[in-house]
């Protein structure tokens, strides 16, 4: 007797249709959700006869005083960027070795390892040209225009990557607590930063843009009654999160240098997913410590997490303590031009948890894209936490939801989310390549320390048209975080200091006769500085905000019933989860100073800022480029999640909260377009279009 369904239903011809009609379907739902329309901040058109002086021109050969020798290069480099002809950067591009060779003079001033530098390659600056098959096309995605110079905004947020580096080697226990300069550095380096946290934060709350006064907007003629244009002020609100004083309430030492959402500013600095383990694969440990982690058994606070049958250990190799790089002219100027000094890195002898600023840049200089994400799904996998209440089968440990019959393993189980978090940081790369390149063109931080080096050196004439902006934006620099910081580099530039690294400029020039008096470089976690493309959008911080938004919709957030409450992030007897590393980073002890509850959705936010403000904790970022960033990726993974709601055959639903603390709930039905459902923090409905385009300047019309 033949079976009644031997065979699947629907296949063959049927099969190929009805798979035809969904990609169809999927390609519809992406060309017709709202496309951003990018914009950048037009300080490339306005200062184009000063050779871009606000732009990002490494790699392009600069003169002595840091400024591109050749505006033309810039055109052309922009022109290889955005032309349909893929041959321009081969065939029609200067990078700063051919002019040097044309002037018959060395490229670098420094060696690395005692030999000559080699010049670094721009970084997928064509990638923005890449389609996507799955999800939103990068040009469908976009942010806002940068801060421009001369904003209040932009010395913000230049001042809190000064701050970040005079504090990268305070352990964010003290950062947090305000009451310590000591640096956690090898002996025979003094100890003290030049500023405490408290310091630092009564620098910052000083400054115009954060005290509210006084405020110079980078749209003058567009702006509230606070002096902010929309932008502005959503940056100003996400740092502090107070509704009762949205764009003046003043930073804390709590609350400085963290995210923009509320989890981000809860309970320790370091998101737990990137300290803690699980119990090992044999079993606990007993409450032994399981360092160097050659026993079977071990716990939580062990900081192991389970990968398969291997273990993934939370302690990271750390950049050599309290020594900083880029902080003398001619090694500034060799990065300007492009030198590859990756090869000067330096490390501690022994790993630690995450203590520090420098642990954390170390961290995101080496990171495997979305390892952060990887081990947090594995973390709270081993949490038993369940997947999201509206898929059809029911979460890796909790069988009461969904079918009674089915578990969740290729569909809504471990291997789903896994790769969900991996196919979403790819297209977020994509996304944020053709921002960075084909649109806005940011300079790094570092080139802005040179540009404030040229001001507090008086040479700021060098700058041409851009004078004014440059002059005011240091301007409103507080005079203590420069004193701080040319004291910070006068005493890394030391004989003992240069010594210790392995790239040598003794032979470099600099054209200031008292630079030791006016150095506002901007001392750097990495040998090489930033990477070889811009600044803004921050890749990391893209892949944050779509990693993370992918984890958020995979697994339940919240309490049962609906309560709207989130789940919190507990032992499996209650016990709340709130570690931080002891003084020298080699445990983790518990938290003695918080006494709230952590939550798996706060701790998932914390991760996502950490790992982009980590960034700029090695000055190569600023604080836009990962809000903006962050809420790209956050968009990027919703348009993946919609695209895929009709393919599962079954109803599907997930809710999460979005990083502006949206309500957003996405529904799926077979062969049908999906829905999505967005309620605003204040609990009103709004449409996609407008969460869609909210951090962005306009909507492409798309016919």
């Amino acid at each position: 007797m033949k079976l009644p369904h031997s065979v699947p239903c629907p296949n063959g011809t049927e099969r190929a249709r009805k798979a035809k009609e969904l990609r169809e379907l999927a390609a519809e739902i992406s060309r017709t959700r709202p496309h951003a329309a990018s914009r950048n901040n037009a300080e490339e058109l306005d200062y184009a006869g000063s050779k871009f002086p606000t732009n990002f021109t490494k790699g392009l050969h600069h003169d002595e005083f840091g400024i591109l020798s050749f505006g033309d290069d810039y055109r052309t480099f922009v022109e290889a960027i955005n032309s349909d002809d893929t041959n321009l950067f081969e065939n029609h591009v200067n990078d700063a070795t051919d002019r040097a060779a044309e002037a018959n003079e060395p490229t670098f001033q420094c060696t690395v390892n005692s030999q000559i530098p080699q010049w670094r390659g721009w970084e997928s600056p064509r990638a923005g040209h890449v389609y996507e098959l799955q999800g939103p096309d990068a040009d469908s995605v976009g942010m806002a225009p940068a801060p421009r110079v001369g904003s209040s905004e932009k010395a913000a947020e230049m001042a809190e990557v000064y701050g970040l580096a005079i504090l990268r080697d305070v352990p964010f226990t003290s950062i947090c607590a305000g009451d310590s300069a000591v640096r956690l550095c090898d002996s025979g380096i003094d100890s003290d930063a030049q500023l405490t946290s408290a310091q630092v934060v009564d620098a910052l709350n000083s400054m115009p843009f954060f005290s509210g006064t006084g405020v110079a907007s980078s749209t003058p003629p567009y702006v509230d009654a606070n002096g902010l244009n929309n932008f502005e002020r959503n940056r100003r609100f996400a740092r502090t999160q107070d509704d009762s004083n949205p764009v003046a309430a003043p930073l804390t030492t709590e609350t400085v240098f963290r995210g923009s959402t509320k989890g981000a500013l809860t309970g320790p600095y370091v998101s737990q997913f990137m300290l803690v383990g699980n119990t090992g694969l044999a079993g606990p440990g007993g409450g032994a410590a399981s360092f160097p982690g050659k026993d079977a058994g071990y716990d939580l606070q062990d900081g192991f997490i389970r990968y398969g049958s291997l273990s993934i250990d939370q302690r990271t190799t750390v950049h050599k303590s309290c020594l900083d790089h880029m902080t003398d002219w001619p090694t500034w100027r060799d990065v300007q031009n492009g030198a590859d000094f990756r090869s000067a890195n330096l490390f501690e002898e022994k790993r630690r948890f995450i203590t520090t600023p420098r642990d954390l840049a170390t961290y995101v200089h080496f990171d495997a894209l979305y390892e952060a994400y990887l081990n947090a799904v594995l973390i709270i996998d081993a949490m038993g936490v369940p997947a999201s209440k509206g898929f059809p089968e029911p979460g890796f440990r909790d069988s009461n939801t969904g079918s009674a019959r089915r578990t969740a393993f290729a569909t809504f189980g471990g291997p789903h989310i896994l790769s969900l978090v991996t196919e979403v940081a790819t297209r977020c790369l994509k996304a944020v390549r053709r921002e960075k390149f084909n649109y806005h063109r940011r300079a790094r931080p570092e080139l802005m320390g040179g540009r404030m080096a040229l001001v507090e050196c008086g040479d700021a004439d060098k700058l041409g048209d851009a004078q004014v902006a440059f002059e005011h934006m240091h301007s409103e620099l507080p005079d203590a975080l420069k004193a701080a910081l040319i004291a910070h580099n006068e005493a890394q530039n030391e004989t003992a200091m240069n010594d210790m690294r392995l790239t040598d400029c003794a032979g470099g020039s600099t054209p200031f006769s008292n630079f030791d008096d006016c150095n506002l470089l901007l001392p750097m976690a990495f040998p090489e500085g930033s990477p070889m493309h811009p600044a803004y959008g921050a890749g990391h911080a893209t892949v944050a905000g779509g990693c993370v938004t992918m984890v958020k919709a995979f697994f339940e957030m919240f309490e049962g019933n609906d309560s709207g409450v989130e789940r919190p992030l507990v032992e499996p007897d209650g016990t709340p989860i709130v570690y931080v590393p002891n003084g020298n980073g080699n445990r983790l002890v518990q938290d003695s100073k918080f006494t709230g509850t952590l939550t798996i959705q706060g701790e998932l936010d914390k991760l996502a800022a950490n790992i982009s403000i980590g960034r700029n904790m090695a000055g190569v970022h600023y604080y836009s480029d990962y809000y903006d960033s962050l809420r790209m990726g956050e968009r990027v993974a919703v348009g993946i999640l919609l695209e895929q709601a009709p393919t599962y055959g079954d109803p599907m639903e997930t809710t999460f909260t979005s990083f502006d603390g949206d309500f957003i709930s996405i529904n799926g039905q077979a062969d049908a377009a999906p829905t999505l459902t967005i309620i605003d923090r204040d609990g009103k409905q709004i449409s996609n279009q407008e969460w869609w385009l909210r951090h962005v300047p306009g909507e492409q019309m798309i016919l």
